[in-house]
């Protein structure tokens, strides 16, 4: 009896990836938010890289499915392996993404598992926007990282002139 129980589990689980693999690639993202509202699917249920609704809704620039998904409390903290939400935002360069994330709560400074900031990637990876949204909305520019990288000394060490400048203008503000 348990080995048949495994067995339906587990059809279940692979039908139900493949359901959400072909609705997610189909935008139908009202059929997606009604079966997860109703709980027939698990809401984080993910494809098979690892990346659930919410990293196709950041992807597709669905703020509005965003907020529906945020309000069913999926999970923010893993869109894809070792991925945020806010952080995969940051990596899009996605500014609309990053403020519609915010105004659902969830915070600008967040720490992953190497203690990093979502602007600490920004500036990594030169996305500017992210940058300078991040900055216009209170992100910490010297919060370090495990290695003791700080959104402020990487922009120095990588020597990128504009971030540079940047930074100094807001410590002449800040005094």
């Amino acid at each position: 009896m348990s080995n048949n129980h495994l067995i339906n589990s587990n059809l279940n689980q692979h039908l139900f990836k493949n359901i959400f693999n072909t609705l997610i690639h189909k935008d139908q993202w009202e059929t997606i938010i009604e079966i997860f509202t109703l709980g027939i699917v698990d809401i984080n249920i993910k494809d098979d890289r690892g990346r659930n609704s919410l990293f196709w809704a950041i992807h597709k620039n669905k703020t509005d499915i965003i907020k529906k998904l945020i309000s069913l409390n999926i999970n923010t903290k893993e869109v894809s392996p070792n991925l945020s939400a806010m952080n995969y935002a940051v990596y899009q360069d996605n500014v609309k993404v990053i403020k519609c994330l915010k105004n659902c709560g969830l915070n600008l400074n967040e720490i992953d598992d190497i203690n990093s900031t979502p602007l600490i990637y920004a500036v990594l990876y030169n996305k500017l926007n992210s940058i300078n949204y991040l900055i216009e909305n209170g992100a910490n520019l010297n919060h370090e990282d495990f290695l003791g990288n700080s959104a402020f000394s990487l922009a120095h060490d990588l020597k990128i002139k504009f971030l540079i400048e940047k930074f100094r203008n807001l410590e002449i503000q800040d005094k």
